[in-house]
């Protein structure tokens, strides 16, 4: 809810406090996030407030008082400020969080901080990063909480869209729809925020239009944006052959899976039966909540498909439903829009295609893009080898070991020079075949270690990056904690300000200051991390010396793992030194099997 002002059921932030006021409740408090319009003159006199940053210290004072206490904790929950800013209810402010992934190590710490699922992994040529999808953004910025210098907020900027008028569909012929033996059972998975209740209603508007009869159930539980969505709908010739609203155990006839992890759920799964359920999925791998929280959590995409594929086998079609909808509406919001038009289009939805595209007319909501979405996922179905190509990204091709190895050192030849480049493939070129693929990478990652030179090189180039997603007269601010400014946010960690466009010139100056890197004169280089860092790379050179004359088979698993252990390094600051701390314990286990001639190892989850 909103302080001050009435939420969806008629219930203000103020109101609750003079009733817990009116209880007996001496200690109240308010915490209230800064974006929230909280008018302090209708709350009883006397009241504390804090913002949203103080809440864990508010907490750890309260705690400490005898008797009651109370926390009024004032925030509109992700889903409900997307809805209302849509209707101009709700301060939609003029700024957009971009991450510079150059700059970005994929440490995972924003997503720790801020426990956002707007925060998406995004794979590149060194390493897992991170990028924000701006369709499901909700503009908190807690992201910016996360100790890295990538984040940078853009005032000005519009999101890109794709020309979806540009991209011609051909004439497509209508399907044999099914026909309605007593009742016609849908079933709509997909996460919170992103349409899949709005999807429910529009088959239930388009049954009403058709003549038939329709009863929608949400099961969305405690759902918020990224929980899980099942809609449960029931059609049939007439209303009264309706007599229960929930699916049964195989029961379903269609399910129209907008997202992966949802539909491939054992709940899910046994509403579906081999030969009488029919399923079109989106394909895509939609972050979950467990990637905040373990920066390395990948999804068991190809696990999934092949439940569907086992329980239904032919009867289930897959298309990336979100990337093609990013190409060609530019906007990933209508994936399952897009997934509702395939299913229709495989003859899994008994209802005329006139009655769907006056239901989508009169839910109101983007209502031309909402028809070409669905007609593009008509067209996916109709032509799947074109939808492929589509969605396909050449830029992706994964490079051979070669092109690995020559990448990484003309990178170190920008990051630092050529004498560099050609330390990096001495010792790589030194290593047994077997090996060079993770001397490659970890030696590299160490080399070229991110400091005030080369944070300052890469964000020159952030102008340009943002203006490949965003259109607009783009002003950046930059959230920085340089070393010389020090100070200590309220979590401990050193403090991030925020650096206007003036700060530019010096990031050019800072940047032709490589040179100076690791030197005497280096005004940088004896801070604790950039002493640790160039410890690092000695220490591993060391290491490399004694490991590679004792691989054989028994060792190699053991000298592989130490050779890729700097990949775990990632971060900036206290970020980093943990993960440091981590991996030296983990090198002394390595170095330890490695000497014993290979002792079995433990994983590092172990």
């Amino acid at each position: 809810m909103t302080g001050g002002q009435t939420n969806e059921g008629g219930l203000t932030a103020d109101r609750i406090a003079r009733e817990v006021q009116a209880m007996g409740v001496k200690h109240l408090v308010v915490v209230a996030d800064e974006k929230e319009a909280v008018d302090r003159g209708l709350f009883p006199s006397g009241m504390e407030f804090h913002s949203r940053d103080e809440l864990d210290e508010v907490q750890r004072k309260l705690r400490d008082i005898s008797g009651v206490s109370v926390i009024l904790y004032i925030q509109t929950c992700a889903a409900e400020k997307r809805r209302r800013r849509k209707r101009g209810k709700f301060p939609d402010p003029d700024r957009r969080v971009f991450i510079n992934t150059d700059v970005c190590e994929g440490c995972g710490d924003c997503g720790v901080q801020s426990n956002c699922v707007s925060i998406v992994p995004i794979e590149t040529e060194l390493g897992r990063k991170r990028a924000i999808d701006q369709s499901s953004c909700n503009k908190d910025f807690s992201c910016l909480k996360g100790f890295c210098p990538s984040f940078v907020t853009l005032q000005g900027a519009k999101v890109k869209k794709a020309g979806a008028a540009d991209f011609a569909l051909p004439e497509m012929p209508e399907p044999v729809l099914p026909a309605i033996d007593g009742t016609w059972n849908v079933l709509i998975t997909g996460v919170g925020g992103t349409g899949v209740v709005t999807l429910g209603a529009v088959l239930a508007q388009a049954a009403q239009i058709d003549g038939k009869g329709a009863g929608m159930m949400e099961m969305a539980g405690l759902a918020q944006k990224g929980g899980a969505v099942n809609i449960h709908l029931r059609l049939a010739n007439r209303p009264e052959d309706i007599s229960a609203i929930r699916v049964a155990v195989g029961e379903a006839d269609c399910v129209v899976g907008g997202d992966l992890v949802v539909t491939a759920g054992a709940k899910t799964l046994g509403l579906m039966r081999a030969g009488r359920t029919g399923a079109v999925v989106n394909s895509h791998e939609i972050v979950t909540g467990a990637f905040t929280r373990d920066r390395n959590f990948r999804l068991p995409g190809s696990a999934l498909r092949l439940s569907l594929e086992a329980r239904l086998r032919e009867r289930v079609s897959f298309l990336d439903a979100t990337e093609l909808a990013q190409r060609l509406m530019g906007d990933s919001i209508y994936s399952n829009m897009l997934v509702l038009g395939a299913a229709w289009q495989q003859g899994l939805v008994p209802l005329r295609l006139e009655a769907i595209r006056q239901a989508i007319e009169i839910n109101g909501a983007a209502v031309a893009s909402n028809l070409r979405a669905f007609e593009i996922g008509r067209w996916a179905m109709m032509f799947p080898d074109e939808a492929a190509a589509e969605n396909e990204d050449v830029s992706s091709k994964p490079l051979s070991l070669n092109e690995k190895i020559e990448f990484r050192a003309e990178h170190l030849s920008r990051f630092q020079d050529l004498a560099l480049a050609a330390r990096y493939r001495a010792l790589v070129a030194s290593a047994p075949e077997a090996l060079r693929p993770a001397i490659a990478e970890g030696y590299h990652h160490l080399l070229a270690y991110k400091d005030e030179y080369e944070v300052a090189r890469l964000h020159l180039e952030t102008a340009e990056k943002a203006r490949a997603e965003f259109t607009g007269d783009i002003r950046m601010t930059f959230h920085l904690a340089p070393p010389f400014l020090g100070g200590a946010g309220p979590d401990g960690r050193p403090r991030k300000r925020e650096f206007g466009p003036w700060i530019l010139p010096l990031f050019r100056l800072l940047a032709r200051m490589k040179r100076l890197r690791g030197t005497a004169l280096d005004p940088f280089g004896r801070t604790a991390e950039r002493r640790m860092e160039r410890a690092l790379i000695s220490e591993y050179e060391a290491d490399m010396a004694e490991v590679l004359p004792r691989v054989t088979p028994d060792t190699l698993a053991a000298a592989e793992a130490l050779a890729r252990l700097p990949l775990e390094i990632r971060g900036y600051g206290p970020v980093k030194a943990a993960a440091q701390a981590k991996a030296a314990k983990r090198r002394e286990e390595l170095l330890a099997a490695i000497r014993a001639g290979g002792a079995p190892l433990r994983t590092a989850a172990e």
